[in-house]
């Protein structure tokens, strides 16, 4: 079995959100029903999370529209999120929460387990 770790990556930003620019690395989903017009409203990252004990991350953000959440979850599997440099805080509920003032030190890569399969 050997361990397999992608490039070092961030919450999208939100001009990268208007833009449409996401990592496709990830299945992003919202936290609840919205419209592009909300998605695309995003004007601030102001949290980002590792949730659910590394299964995906979370980043919030605060616009003109309302705040948002977007989650991405590896589309790779089995994998998880795991945060590699930044101040990261965990939580007793699995989370583990950036402290950081400038989000975009909190890194966080996708690791993932490989099955070496001699056959």
């Amino acid at each position: 079995m050997s361990v397999q770790s992608l490039m070092a990556e961030h919450c999208p930003t939100p001009e990268k959100i208007k833009e449409r620019k996401i990592n496709r690395d990830y299945e992003w989903t919202l936290d609840e029903r919205r419209t592009l017009e909300d998605v695309l409203s995003v004007e601030k990252l102001y949290s980002v999370r590792i949730k659910n004990d590394a299964e995906y991350i979370a980043c919030y953000y605060s616009g003109s529209k309302n705040l948002l959440r977007l989650d991405g979850k590896p589309l790779k599997q089995p994998c998880i999120i795991r945060a590699i440099s930044g101040h990261w805080e965990s939580t007793n509920l699995g989370e583990h929460v950036c402290k950081e003032d400038d989000l975009a030190l909190c890194e966080y890569d996708i690791r993932c387990e490989e099955i070496n399969d001699p056959n």
